[in-house]
């Protein structure tokens, strides 16, 4: 290891920081704050005190954190989430290792109450890493509250077998969890979404309710919002409505943004108990600081989806990102926004790097100090 990466904080340090930073900024109080080191130990477990991914290496950039935090806003509500891949205690930190890693979380959840895994447990031996090309092995997610980790979810790498086995990975793991029809559903009314499914992600949340969903992802190719819309409109007209609204909506260009290049959108399907036969919902990603890349461009679309009271809070955050953001990168400093489209305007979804956060947590805290150390004086 080299200085350089010793004087590094290990990354359960980092997301400790990062998410006092956010309950501090978004205004959720000091049993927040004191619940944040408690619910990291509980999801890193031993991998923790890591600051790289692997064995770092002399002229190699650092690889970012291997988590990412998103804000799920709903009312005056804000639920602060971590979604991350388990890395190995030590060594490399392979597609196995992941998943042995995640596995002790896993058990671990399921002591505490937090995790229901008869259903994961089913689809084991499908998603377990068997192939030398595997990627992500296991990744995690859950809601990391003043009441404690909530809401866990698991993500499958369907790389597990190889490239190539997409369709057959996800197709089987529905028809185990009961949701062949849906597959089929999906199979004859977006066809181009299950030819352009969106590799590595098959997930589940992992409560024990008939609300638990079943997800895969699928990517954007469409060109604007009507099409969009037509596409989302076989599960319903309020989704396809919703899907072309939520573009015009977010995006500086509106519906000309699906025309740019570079990264598109994501189109997830997910499944309940509710309806055996067809998707129960799906939500609709954005890249957000690619349709809308500027401070103004983002507060002004968050301000129109966002109560008064919430909105306030969101925009102190986007200040501060867009005050630390890096020479020549976009102010909106969330990657990612995303909403239901049965359910839409129920909630939003934005997601935002590890390292985002912990530039405002940096600058800011030293500005902190600095106005503390002058008010003693």
């Amino acid at each position: 290891m080299t200085p350089a990466a010793r004087s590094l904080p290990g990354y359960a340090e980092l997301a400790v920081g990062g998410l006092r930073h956010l309950g501090q900024v978004l205004g959720l109080g000091p049993a927040f704050d004191a619940s944040a080191e408690e619910n990291v130990s509980v999801l890193f477990g031993d991998w923790g005190h890591r600051n790289t991914r692997g064995p770092a290496e002399p002229g190699q950039p650092v690889a970012p954190a291997p988590f990412e935090y998103s804000l799920v806003l709903s009312g005056d509500r804000v639920d602060v989430r971590l979604f991350y891949r388990p890395l190995a205690a030590a060594g490399p930190s392979t597609a196995e290792a992941s998943w042995e890693e995640g596995r002790r979380t896993l058990a671990e959840l399921e002591r505490r109450g937090v995790a229901h895994l008869a259903r994961a447990r089913d689809l084991g031996d499908l998603f377990r890493p068997r192939d030398e090309r595997a990627t992500l092995g296991m990744c995690l997610a859950a809601s990391a509250g003043a009441e404690g980790v909530a809401r866990a979810k698991v993500y499958f790498d369907t790389f597990a077998a190889g490239p190539g086995h997409h369709q057959e990975l996800i197709g089987e793991a529905l028809r185990r969890l009961g949701h062949g029809p849906a597959w089929d559903w999906v199979r004859r009314h977006d066809p181009a979404g299950v030819a352009a499914l969106m590799p590595a992600i098959f997930a589940l949340d992992l409560q024990d309710s008939s609300d638990a969903r079943v997800k895969f992802y699928t990517t954007v190719h469409e060109r604007s919002a009507a099409e969009l819309a037509a596409r989302a409109s076989a599960l319903s007209d309020t989704a396809g409505h919703a899907a072309a609204d939520f573009v015009e909506r977010m995006a500086v260009d509106g519906s000309a943004a699906l025309t740019g290049a570079g990264l598109r959108p994501t189109l997830c399907w997910s499944m309940t108990s509710h309806r055996p036969g067809r998707p129960d919902d799906a939500t609709l990603y954005l890249p957000s600081n690619r349709y809308a890349p500027g401070r103004e461009d983002i507060t002004g679309r968050l301000r129109a989806a966002l109560s008064p009271g919430l909105f306030r809070r969101v925009e102190r955050l986007v200040a501060q990102c867009a005050e630390t953001s890096p020479d020549e990168g976009p102010e909106n400093p969330f990657h990612w926004v995303g909403t239901k489209l049965v359910r839409y305007e129920q909630s939003l979804t934005l997601y935002l790097s590890a390292a985002a956060v912990e530039a405002a947590r940096s600058a800011f805290s030293a500005q902190a100090a600095v106005a503390r150390t002058a008010t003693s004086l």
